[in-house]
């Protein structure tokens, strides 16, 4: 009888030396490329506070100013010279002087990264179906580290957005590709392992983020020191096959031997491997038409794209809130990337333990407590700007705890949702939405310009909603991996006669 992807992994190890040092390889790419592309944005888009020069006639308030504060707007009404950035850094929005009514472009040159990941998850999540996972992470590896490396120089602020874009597009569609292959070379019992150690060094990459941003003040050479490190793991491309259960789909049988074989040989097992499931006529690679066939798969695709969206928002809502906090910038950002290394083991345990679904809800609903927290915190404020900044800070960690267990587990949970036919367009689809809720969390950051509460009100609010809708959704936990996308062909008819 022929065997499937999933019989085979177990034969051959389902965790072994083979998969350990894919997952090292992807570690890195994750970190030093992927990570590191994205984040480092948003520490040389920030705005640092500002406060009045020595002896000026016209500015006298004493201290520094974030947004929010009462005076914070009181420079656009003197002449520059009367006021000077708090620290001795460059940005991009000290370099181009993105204030007072140029504000806004230094939020929309951070969100500009984030529409280049929405383009990119919609246009190479395909892309990676019809033409394999590896080719799509190592090309799209090449673009990030290029065009990563010459954003540092632009020295018109348009082209630096242009140059961010492209490297969000190509983060877009590695990230959700490198997560589907990691995924694919492993059985049912250690998907969630395998998953989420990708977050261990993203993880740790961010921390040694926030202690190089401290270190190189200047927002090119960081942007260079951070783009180098991303050019020697594309040497990977040598060590990485192809995934077999892609292989499978596109009926390269024999490929996929050759690699289980290998796989086999690394692992220290010598199992015969017999014939192997070939596509056929249902076993067909799908479409996003697919994602609508039927009510169950409606619901499942658009549930997946709201809870990928709301963690997206929170998970860099709570990052770009830490220069607006107040207390050390570089601190915050190194404690809210600190909490996620506890969070990562919590969260593989309760995946295991308690399952995906329940997980998820009970963290999302978390999520929100620990945002509404910082309201009632600082609507109960002592008048301590120091100690108002230290609760703050404490229940945002508490949020982007709980965060990060579910973003991390949304990930596993979408993979193991959706077939493997559709599984990179599921994926893809879902981080496009995931997208939207990155590139709209510096402007709902931006909303404390309006009231300093709201950001947290508007995170806390999708958090708890999207924790209630997750209920509806089926538990994945020890399911064996679908393998086809089986219609049913009067659901079709009704949802989405033009897919037929």
């Amino acid at each position: 009888m022929a065997l499937s992807a999933d019989e085979v992994l177990e034969e051959v190890g389902s965790f072994g030396w083979f998969q350990i040092r894919l997952l090292i390889l992807f570690n890195l790419l994750s970190a030093l490329l992927f990570g590191w592309a994205v984040m480092v944005t948003g520490i040389i888009t920030a705005e640092p506070p500002w406060k009045c020069v020595q002896n000026s006639s016209v500015c006298s308030y004493e201290g520094s100013f974030y947004p929010g504060h009462e005076h914070y707007d009181h420079r656009c009404n003197i002449s520059r010279s009367e006021w000077e950035f708090e620290d001795d850094i460059t940005t991009v929005v000290t370099e181009f002087n993105l204030v007072c009514n140029k504000s806004i472009y230094g939020t929309l040159a951070l969100a500009s990264v984030f529409l280049g990941f929405f383009i990119g998850a919609i246009i190479i999540g395909p892309f990676t179906d019809k033409f394999g996972r590896k080719p799509t992470i190592f090309i799209s590896g090449f673009v990030i580290a290029v065009f990563s490396l010459v954003s540092a120089f632009p020295k018109i602020f348009s082209l630096f957005v242009v140059f961010k874009i492209i490297v969000g597009l190509g983060v877009g569609g590695a990230s959700v590709a490198i997560f589907v292959l990691v995924t694919e070379f492993v059985g049912v019992r250690h998907r969630s392992m395998m998953g989420m150690s990708l977050w261990y060094c993203w993880s740790i990459s961010l921390m040694c983020l926030a202690g190089i941003g401290y270190l190189i003040r200047d927002w090119r050479m960081l942007t260079i020191a951070t783009a180098i490190p991303g050019l020697p793991p594309l040497l990977g491309w040598f060590l990485t096959p192809e995934s077999v259960r892609w292989l499978m789909l596109k009926g390269r049988a024999e490929d996929a031997k050759a690699i289980f074989r290998r796989m086999a040989k690394v692992n220290k097992t010598s199992v015969p491997i017999g014939e192997l499931q070939e596509a056929d006529d249902d076993n067909r690679l799908g479409d996003v038409c697919d994602l609508f066939s039927s009510r169950q798969m409606v619901k499942k695709t658009l549930l997946s794209w709201y809870c990928w969206f709301v963690n997206a928002l929170v998970y860099y809502g709570v990052f770009l809130s830490a220069p607006n906090i107040g207390g050390n910038f570089y601190l915050n950002f190194f404690l809210t990337s600190l909490i996620e290394l506890p969070a990562i083991p919590v969260g593989v345990w309760v995946f295991n333990r308690f399952g995906r679904k329940k997980s998820i809800i009970a963290s999302l609903i978390l999520a929100s407590l620990g945002a509404f927290a910082s309201i009632l915190i600082e609507s109960e404020g002592d008048g301590s700007k120091g100690a108002l900044a230290g609760k703050i800070i404490m229940s945002m960690i508490v949020a982007k705890f709980f965060i990060t267990i579910s973003f991390d587990g949304v990930y596993l949970y979408t993979a193991e949702l959706f077939p493997t036919a559709i599984r990179n367009i599921g994926v893809g689809t879902s981080t496009a939405a995931a997208r939207i809720g990155s590139m709209c969390s510096p402007f709902i950051v931006y909303t404390n310009r309006v009231h300093s509460l709201l950001p947290f009100a508007i995170m806390g609010a999708n958090a708890l909603l999207a924790g209630v809708l997750c209920m509806t959704l089926p538990e994945t936990k020890n399911q064996p991996t679908l393998e086809t996308v089986k219609r049913e062909d009067e659901e079709m008819s009704q949802l989405s006669p033009e897919c037929v």
